[in-house]
Formats: structure tokens, C-alpha cells, sequence
């Protein structure tokens, strides 16, 4: 069975993606898979994930998320 991913970013960014990709003489959708296989593969992101840059810090501190003091409390949140 398939399953469809749907993502969702700046059109200019898609536009550099589909153009990096077609140098590689892939399609960005074809890409995606790549990366989603390697992922399950090594169990986890693919790559080394470093400090965060000020875009990625200003995600992490955004009020825009739900905190729980643990996981049981996240599940019981999630299961409500």
C-alpha cells in the first residue's frame, strides 16, 4: 500500500530544491524518498544535527506548542 506526504514550504525554496535535485538528475519527489528511506535505515535523520541556527532557535522557543512536564502527560493529552 502507498502513502501520500504532503509538505508544505516557500515556493522559492521549492523552486531551489527542484532545481538542485534536477542537477542530480533526480525529481525533489524522488529525493524525498531517498531521504525517507535512509531515515529508517539509520533510525533517525540521516545526518548530524548541529546547533541550531537563529531561525531553527526562534521554532524551539515559539509559544506555538503544547508543554508537558512528561510523557505520560503528553500520551494523556493525546489520548483525550
Amino acid at each position: 500500500m502507498i502513502s501520500q506526504v504532503n509538505i508544505r514550504i516557500e515556493q522559492s525554496e521549492k523552486q531551489q530544491l527542484d532545481e538542485i535535485f534536477a542537477n542530480l538528475g533526480m525529481t525533489t519527489a524522488q529525493a524525498l524518498k531517498i531521504f525517507a528511506k535512509k531515515s529508517i535505515e539509520v533510525g533517525g535523520l540521516p545526518f548530524e544535527v548541529t546547533s541550531p541556527n537563529a531561525r531553527l532557535q526562534n521554532a524551539i522557543n515559539s509559544q506555538d506548542y503544547k508543554y508537558f512536564k512528561n510523557a505520560d502527560e503528553g500520551l494523556a493529552f493525546l489520548n483525550d
